[in-house]
Parts: structure tokens; sequence; C-alpha cells
């Protein structure tokens, strides 16, 4: 890298390193518009048209389908090639094709990357298996585990990106694998080290070249041109663009990258200044990492911010879009002129405009998590280093030359030190924004007490992943400028009352936190609280003891809210939620039964909360008590609402919003009616024209329905309504003998 910044211009060389160096003061400054100006531990489906892998493809496959390799030992199949020419993305292509898909009976997919440690390899692919996080610890149980798992099953395997070329290793992971060896198991490694196929003894390599420049064209034709179209129409952009391909030099992610990079940008001037830019004045094998500089040169400065933040996390780290951007937020890197814009929802554009550029790339088509390709994860850590400092097992952690007190963002990846390299690693950093130490801690951590006293200016905190993290010290309200708390997979009990001191609080972070069975009591002081994250069984240790919560005014999540009475017994709690006026997304409210009629219903005013999208209103009985018909009135939603669900309601009729005003929920997708079984007439929901799950149960006492319903099923009366419904489910017998027998 070093010789490549020295062939670069000066002014180049001058903006990278002020950025490098000076990314808080950036954060600092910057006043950002609502509008825009990884390495892939990923299994997302490929379009394998623009690419030219697919004759490798067909042999891998072909042995993957075969029984000619059924032996003692599962098989192995090794992809080689250098970084960023495409061995995940031909890995992908085989992974996802249809006939592999319903070949085997289980699938998993692990990048390795430069971590060797037989055990945490072994927890990846249980975890990659199950879908569940593995907090076992030791590897004889865990590789137990993936036995039973296996036997029996026909399984295939990625190991992506090995650097690791020590046969015992690879010996040890594969000994619960063997187990399914007689099924025809395979197994499928990427690597950039010859050596590693021959310790794995592989019976096929295939070593990567890189692509013909047709193909390059066509990539770099999908990723800077919105159609071809466009392309025909600039023939200036067409001949720069094809020269820019031409200095790939046959790189898929170069390409890509820079695709990304000019993306429905007609600026002449800036594909010239792409084409003539000195980066490229570098030897071949500088090629790719001089290109990725480039493409990070071209970012808009909060973009630049955002992506060195990035170096905070180890190499294959699974990035969750939305736990990203609050982190973003957080730290102030998201920020607009406008009070109409949604900083979740500019981040989430953020986001989008890195992962279009290549920044980051897709994990998993079952989960939403996405991940930096190992180049780019180089180039995060180049560009911050200065004001970022990691320290992780089994690397260097001298290599970040420089005023360590200028350091303001520190992460600790399963480094073991014991307390007093701790404070001795902690005591360096001065000016701490942000500390995230996710440690496989040995016993309940008593040095928090003092980092909270040194670093009583912190913006983040992240515990998370920390099992033997049993409680905190009371010095947690010493963080008056905290903005997000991460305690996501620890073991905490029961949250000290100081943390309701955090009144800058914004994010606490509490999902799979299974011991948690208390919550401090005045999490109404918590004023500036916008997300508690946490699993709904925790919602109702919440509910049981929260006070105050109608102070939290620029709250966005209540997953549950329960309704009770007030201890003066004359009305409810359902007024709680009328300042909650910024509550998005899901929201169930329970207990309604103790609301007493339309007006003290109507004061949750749910009609003004336009971004909730999904609202499930439940009555613990539908013995009626009061006015129901009221109370559902008096809850009507926006207009906006996506899904519906109602459950227990003993009204003998629907408000009017569900009958005459039905039509204007245009946008309603969902619609569930559960033992509303006083009702008398069905609402006309044949009028919803986006209706596309129906679902209705234990409504006996039903005697009239429209006339949509008996045209249903017949696509000579699809004008009478359900357009779209694809899901129908009834479970009585009344409707048929209304309707006949059409479904």
């Amino acid at each position: 890298m070093h010789e490549i910044q020295q062939k670069m211009n000066h002014d180049y060389a001058s903006s990278v390193s002020s950025v490098g160096r000076n990314l808080s003061e950036m954060g600092k400054k910057l006043n950002i518009v609502s509008s825009l100006d990884s390495r892939p531990q990923t299994v997302s489906l490929v379009d394998d048209r623009i690419f030219d892998r697919r004759e490798e493809a067909n042999d891998i496959i072909d042995i993957l389908l075969s029984d000619k390799y059924n032996g003692e030992k599962v098989p192995v199949v090794s992809i080689v090639g250098t970084g960023g020419i495409g061995k995940t993305t031909l890995a992908q292509l085989i992974y996802n094709d249809a006939n592999v898909v319903k070949h085997f009976d289980v699938r998993a997919w692990v990048c390795v990357s430069q971590d060797s440690d037989v055990t945490k390899i072994t927890r990846s692919i249980l975890q990659s298996i199950t879908h569940i996080h593995q907090p076992i610890e030791q590897l004889e149980p865990l590789q137990q585990e993936l036995k039973n798992w296996l036997q029996g099953k026909k399984f295939l395997l990625v190991l992506d990106d090995i650097w690791s070329d020590d046969r015992r290793t690879w010996d040890a992971v594969r000994v619960p694998i063997n187990v399914a060896a007689e099924k025809g198991s395979r197994i499928i490694v990427t690597t950039r080290i010859n050596r590693v196929s021959s310790i794995m003894n592989s019976i096929k390599k295939i070593d990567l070249e890189t692509l013909p420049y047709e193909h390059c064209w066509e990539l770099f034709k999908r990723k800077a041109f919105t159609d071809d179209k466009i392309c025909d129409k600039h023939p200036n952009l067409k001949e720069i663009g094809e020269e820019i391909v031409k200095k790939c030099r046959g790189m898929p992610l170069v390409v890509k990258s820079l695709g990304g990079l000019l993306y429905d940008d007609l600026d002449v001037k800036r594909w010239k200044s792409v084409l003539e830019s000195k980066m490229w004045e570098v030897e071949a094998e500088e090629t790719t990492m001089s290109a990725l500089r480039l493409s990070y040169y071209y970012l808009p400065a909060h973009l630049k911010l955002c992506f060195a933040y990035c170096s905070l996390f180890p190499k294959d780290h699974e990035f969750d879009k939305e736990t990203l951007v609050q982190l973003w937020i957080a730290e102030g890197f998201v920020s607009s002129k406008r009070i109409d814009i949604v900083e979740e929802d500019l981040g989430g554009e953020y986001f989008d405009e890195l992962f279009n550029r290549s920044f980051f790339q897709k994990h998993s088509k079952f989960r939403k998590s996405f991940m930096i390709h190992d180049l780019m994860h180089d180039l995060a850590e180049s560009v911050s280093a200065g004001m970022y400092f990691r320290m992780e097992e089994g690397k260097s952690h001298d290599n970040n030359s420089g005023n360590l007190k200028m350091v303001h963002y520190v992460s600790m990846f399963h480094f073991q030190p014991d307390q007093y390299s701790m404070e001795k690693e902690l005591c360096k950093f001065k000016e701490l924004s942000t500390l995230s130490l996710i440690l496989p801690l040995t016993r309940d951590w008593h040095i928090l007490g003092d980092l909270f006293e040194q670093y009583r200016c912190l913006r983040v905190l992240d515990l998370s992943e920390n099992y033997r993290l049993f409680n905190l010290p009371n010095s947690i309200g010493n963080l008056k400028h905290l903005r997000l708390l991460n305690l996501n997979r620890t073991r905490i009990t029961v949250l000290p009352e100081s943390m309701c001191n955090l009144y800058n609080l914004q994010v606490l972070m509490l999902k799979n936190c299974y011991s948690l069975i208390g919550i401090p009591k005045n999490m109404g002081n918590l004023i500036n609280l916008q997300y508690i994250v946490m699993g709904d069984d925790k919602w109702d240790v919440f509910n049981r003891i929260r006070r105050g919560i109608g102070r939290l005014h620029f709250s966005k999540t209540l997953p549950t809210f329960q309704v009770m009475k007030r201890r003066n017994g004359n009305n409810s709690t359902i007024g709680e939620l009328k300042e909650l006026r910024h509550l998005q997304g899901c929201i169930r409210i329970g207990g309604l039964e103790k609301v007493a009629d339309f007006e003290e219903a109507k004061e949750a005013n749910l009609f003004d909360k336009h971004r909730i999208d999904r609202l499930e209103l439940e009555w613990n009985d539908n013995n009626e008590r009061g006015s129901m018909e009221g109370v559902l009135e008096g809850l009507q939603p926006y207009t906006g609402l996506k899904q519906l669900q109602i459950t227990n309601y003993g009204g003998i009729s629907s408000p009017k919003w569900m009958m005459m005003m039905i039509a204007c929920y245009d946008m309603l997708t969902t619609i569930k009616l559960r033992n509303c079984n006083k009702c008398k007439l069905l609402p006309p929901f044949g009028n919803l024209p986006s209706l596309e799950v129906l679902h209705i149960s234990e409504m006996k006492e039903v005697e009239h329905i429209g006339i949509e319903f008996y045209g249903y099923g017949d696509d000579n009366n699809k004008k009478q309504g359900f357009q779209k419904l694809h899901s129908f489910s009834l479970m009585y017998e009344w409707f048929e003998g209304m309707v006949g027998s059409r479904r």
C-alpha cells in the first residue's frame, strides 16, 4: 500500500491523509442534505449471465451430484485464485444452483478467512445449519452436536476464503463432518493459497483466471448504467468506460467497484478523471487495491465517514443494516438540514449507496445481513488509521502507528487480556467516543466501573456477546453523553436504576438477553430514548414495571403495550400512547377490555401515528364490558396501515372505519380476525385494492357478507373485489354454507 501512495499525485495524497486523520472533524462540520449527491460471507442469488464461470460451475456441480466419489471421507473441491477474482461468486453460483439445493438435505456456508480456530469454525458451521446462536464454548460438545445434526444427512459445506494451510486444523474440523460421508456429502473450499488444496486432499482444483474483457464490459455496464439504452445514447461515456474496463485487468471486484462509482453519472469530466487518475500508474499486482482506493476517493464525505467506521469490526463480520445505521446515527454521521427527513431512512440511503458501489455485499438470501470483502476491509483500515483502533486476538496491535491520544473509536474482539493489561491498553486512549468490547469473559467483569468513570464522554458502548456479563455497575449512570448501549446476548438480569440518568440515550439494545427479569422503574426519565430492541417475550417484563412511558415522546419502537387500570380505578393507561407520535413498525395493544368507551380509546391517538404499519388489537376475552364497538371505533389507525389483526373482539358490529371507510386503507395487505364470534356483519374486505392475506377464524354469528365473497374464485367476477388476494383461510362451515363450494 505504501508503494501505491507514493505514486499518487499530491492532491490525492493530501486528501486521503486528511480524511484518515481528521474523520471526527469531518463529522462535526458536515451538514448533509437529505438527497444523496464486503467481503461477502454470502450465499445470495447471483446473475450468472455476467460471469464467465459457467463451465467451471458445471464441472463442480457434476462432482457434487455424482456418486463416483462417495467413500470413507467427504470429498473436497478447491477453488483457487487471487483476491477479488470471483472465487466466492463462483461458489455462490454453485451453492444456489436449483439441482444442488434439491440434492442436499443440509447446506452450510462459513466464511473462514484468517481464523483457524477449530472451535470457532465448528461453531460457525453449526450456526449456519441451525440458524441459532450456539453458546457452547468447548470443542467436544460442539462436535457432538454437529454430528447429531449431520447423522444420516447428505451435507454440502462451503468453507469460504481459507488462509490456513495447517493440515491438523482441517483434519479436526472434518471429524464430525465425516459422519455424513456415506450419504454423498461434499465440501467446497475457496482460497488464495495453492497449498490449501493439497492439504485438504482435494479431488478437484479449479484455478480461476481473470475475466475476459467482454464479460468485464457487460458487468461494468450493469453497474454504471441504468440500462443499455443510456449507454448507447452517450458514446463518449461508452468509449471512456471501455478504456476504464481495460485498466481493470479482468478483476471483477474492481469492475464492480468502479462501475458503482460512476452509476447514473453522465458527467464526462468525472469519467475522464477516473480514467486519467495517476492511481493507475502501479504494478499489475497492485491494480485491485489501487482501483478500490480510487472508488473511495470519489465517495461523498458522509459516506467516507460511514465506511471508515466499519474498520472497527473484524474481517468477515456479519453486518445488520439496521444496527449499523443506528451506530452511524449515534456517532453523528447521519444528519440533514430538513426537519421532515427521518434519520433512519437517510442512514438507510447511505448504506444502500455504499452497497450499490460494492463496499458492502450480501451475506445470505435468508438473513438480512451483509459483509465487507477482505480487500475492502483492508482499505477501511488504511483510511481510518489514527482515528480507529481495533484489538483482536492473533493480530499485532503495534501496527497502528501514530498518536493514540487522537484515537476516538476502539474495539476489542475476542481479545483476552487480564484486568491489568486491559487497563494498561485502554488508558492510552484519551478521547474515546466509541468503545466496543466483545470479549470471552471468564468471570463477572468488575473493570467496567473504572471504565465508566474514565470515559464519561462515550457516545457508543457495545458490550454485546459477553455471555459472562451478569450485571452493570451503578457508575453506568455517569455516561451522560451516551447515545447507544448494546447489551445484546449478555446475561444481564437486572438493569441498574442509575441508567435512568442517561438522558441522551437514544438506543437500548437488549436482544437475546434471556436472563433479563428487571428494568428500571423510572425508564420514563430517558426522554430522548427512541429505540428499545428486545425479544417479544421480554416486553412483558417492560410492561409490568414501566412507569411514565408517556414521557418517552421520541420513542419509535413499542412492539407491545399492555393496557392497565390506573390506581384510582376510574380509567385506563391507554392515554399514555397519546404523546408517542413517532411510533413506527409494529405495535400490539393488549388488555383492551380495560378501556371503557370511545372517548377513552381515542386518547391513544392512533390515527395520527403515520409510521405504524402493523397493528394488533387484543381483548383478553370477548365478554363485552362497556362499549366494545366504541373502543374499536376510537382506535382507528392511519390509512397507511399495512397489516391489521383483531383478537377476541366482542362487539356485534364493526366500526365505521372498517365498514364505510375501508376503501381508504389502500395499502392494507393483511387482515386477521380471531374469535370475534359475536360479530353479525363482515366488513366489505373486497374493497381493499391491495389485500393479499385474509384469515378469519371463530366468527360463528356472522349473518351477512358482501357480494365480493360470492364472486371470489370466479375469474369472471374479479371486478367485484379481491384483486390481489392469494391467501384465504376460514375456520367455520358457516361461510361455506353461505357462498357455496367455491373457494
